[in-house]
C-alpha cells in the first residue's frame, strides 16, 4: 500500500481524536480561568470589608459621645468638645468611603474581568459549535458502509462512531453552555453598570461629606472667635437668633446654593412635612443631602434649582441608547403630559443632565423623574391648592418629597421608617443593601439631628 493511502486510513479516528481533546481542552480551560477570576480580588475585600467593620465600631463610640454632650448643659466647653467629636466622625466617615470606594474600584475590576472572559469564552463557542457542525455535516454525507471501509480496522471504525457520538454530545453542551453564558454575561453587565453608578453615587457623597467636614471646622472656629473664649459671651450668643440662622445657613449650604434661601427652606418644608406626617428636619436634611449630591455630580449649576439638562439628550437619548426604550417613552410621554399640563414648552424646560453613570431628566428642587411625579401629583394638588401641581415649584416640589418619604414609611417617624424611606428615594428599595444606601440614609439621619438642634 502507498504510504500515503496507510496515513489516510488512520486520518479519520485520529483527526476526531484530536478534536474531541482540544474542544474539551478549551472548555474546563476557560472554565478554569473564570473561576479564578471569580475568586481574584476576594481577600482584598474581605480586608477592606475588615476595616469598614472597625470604622464603624470608632463610629458607633462617637456617636455615643456626641448623644451624653448633647444631652449636658450648654457651655463653651461642652460646645467646643460636641464640635470636635461631630469633626472626629465627619473624618471617620470619610475614612469609611475611601474604603467603599476602593471596595466599588476592585468589584469593577472583577466584573470587567469576567465580562472579557465571558465574552472570550461565547466568541471560542461559536467557532467551537461551527467547526463540530460541518464536521458532523461532512460524516452525515457517507454511510456507515463507507466510514467502514475508510478505516484500517473494525476497531478503527468504531472509534471513529464513538468520537463522533461525542461530538454531538460536545454540541449539545455547548449549545446549552452558550445560552447560561450569553444569560450570565448580560447578568455581569448589568452588575458591572451597576457598580459603576454607586461608584460615581459613592465619590459625589464623599465631596458632600467633605463639605460638611469643612462646615464643623468652621462653625468650631467661629464660635471661638465670636465668643474669644470666654463663657458669658457665649451664653449671650445662646439667647440671641443670629447663632441659630447662621448654623442654619451652614447646614442647608446646597439648597441656599440652588437659588432658595434657608429660612424659606425650613418655612415650606415644615408646611410640606405636616401636611404629609413627617419630620421636618428629616425633609430638610433629605433634600440637602440630595441637592448636594446632585451638585457633586456636575448635575445642579450653582444659582438654579432648574438644572442644565434637556428631556431629548439626557433622559429620552439616554435611555434608547441604554437599550431601555419602554422607559424613555414611558418618561416622554410623562414629561410632555407635565408641561402640557402646565401650559411650558417642553424643549424650554431644564431638568437634570445626565451624570457620569444612568441618565438625566429630573425635574425641579426635590429632582423627580416624569413618571415617579404623575404617581404623586394628583395628591400634591389637593395639599397645596396648585393645580396641576408643578414639579418646579418649591412648594409644589417639597410636599411631592414629603408625600414620598411619608408612603415609603418617614410617617412613622422612627429611625427604622426614616432609613426605610431614606433608601425608597435613592433606590426604590426600602430594603437596599448596597453600600451607597447605607451612608446615604446615614448622612440625612446625622443631618437631621443637626437640624433639629436648630429648629
Amino acid at each position: 500500500m502507498h504510504p500515503l493511502r496507510k496515513r489516510a486510513a488512520v486520518t479519520i479516528p485520529v483527526i476526531l481524536g484530536i478534536f474531541f481533546v482540544c474542544i474539551f481542552g478549551f472548555y474546563f480551560g476557560i472554565k478554569a480561568a473564570f473561576a479564578e477570576e471569580i475568586s481574584g480580588g476576594g481577600q482584598k475585600r474581605s480586608e477592606i470589608e475588615r476595616q469598614i467593620s472597625e470604622l464603624e465600631r470608632q463610629a458607633q463610640q462617637l456617636d455615643q459621645s456626641l448623644a451624653v454632650v448633647q444631652t449636658e448643659k450648654k457651655t463653651l466647653a461642652n460646645e467646643t468638645k460636641g464640635l470636635n467629636t461631630e469633626v472626629k466622625r465627619r473624618e471617620l466617615e470619610i475614612k469609611r468611603l475611601n474604603l467603599a470606594l476602593r471596595k466599588a474600584a476592585l468589584e469593577i475590576t472583577d466584573r470587567s474581568g469576567r465580562i472579557e472572559i465571558l465574552s472570550e469564552k461565547i466568541v471560542k463557542s461559536k467557532k467551537v459549535l461551527g467547526a463540530s457542525l460541518l464536521f458532523l455535516y461532512a460524516n452525515d454525507r457517507n454511510n456507515a458502509l463507507v466510514i467502514l471501509l475508510k478505516n484500517k480496522s473494525l476497531s478503527d471504525f468504531f472509534d471513529s462512531l464513538h468520537n463522533l457520538g461525542k461530538i454531538q454530545a460536545t454540541i449539545k453542551e455547548t449549545l446549552l453552555g452558550f445560552k447560561d453564558d450569553r444569560t450570565l454575561l448580560e447578568k455581569e453587565k448589568n452588575e458591572l453598570q451597576d457598580f459603576e453608578e454607586e461608584q460615581q453615587q459613592l465619590k459625589s457623597l464623599q465631596e458632600v461629606e467633605r463639605r460638611f467636614l469643612a462646615q464643623k471646622k468652621k462653625e468650631k472656629d467661629d464660635l471661638l472667635r465670636l465668643t474669644k473664649g470666654k463663657e458669658d459671651i457665649f451664653q449671650k450668643l445662646l439667647q440671641s437668633k443670629k447663632r441659630d440662622i447662621a448654623s442654619l445657613k451652614t447646614q442647608l449650604f446646597y439648597l441656599e446654593k440652588t437659588g432658595i434661601t434657608a429660612e424659606d427652606a425650613v418655612r415650606t418644608a415644615d408646611l410640606a412635612a405636616k401636611r404629609a406626617g413627617i419630620r421636618t428636619a428629616f425633609l430638610l436634611a433629605l433634600l440637602e443631602v440630595e441637592t448636594g449630591k446632585q451638585f457633586e455630580d456636575g448635575v445642579i449649576t450653582v444659582g438654579t434649582n432648574l438644572g442644565t439638562g434637556n428631556w431629548q439628550r439626557d433622559l429620552y437619548d439616554c435611555y434608547i441608547n441604554l437599550g431601555k426604550r419602554g422607559a424613555a417613552e414611558s418618561e416622554k410621554r410623562a414629561f410632555f403630559s407635565i408641561t402640557e399640563g402646565l401650559g411650558l414648552d417642553p424643549d424650554k424646560m431644564p431638568v437634570s443632565r445626565r451624570p457620569s453613570y444612568g441618565c438625566g431628566g429630573a425635574m425641579g428642587p426635590a429632582q423627580f423623574l416624569p413618571t415617579t411625579w404623575l404617581r404623586f401629583a394628583t395628591r400634591v394638588a389637593a395639599l397645596t391648592g396648585h393645580n396641576p401641581a408643578n414639579p418646579w415649584n418649591t412648594e409644589d416640589a417639597f410636599t411631592a418629597a414629603a408625600v414620598f418619604l411619608a408612603d415609603a414609611g418617614a410617617d412613622s417617624q422612627t429611625r427604622a421608617g426614616e432609613i426605610a424611606a431614606a433608601k425608597t428615594y435613592l433606590s426604590g428599595n426600602p430594603n437596599c443593601k448596597k453600600t451607597i444606601c447605607s451612608y446615604y440614609s446615614n448622612r440625612i439621619l446625622s443631618l437631621s439631628k443637626e437640624i433639629d438642634r436648630i429648629l
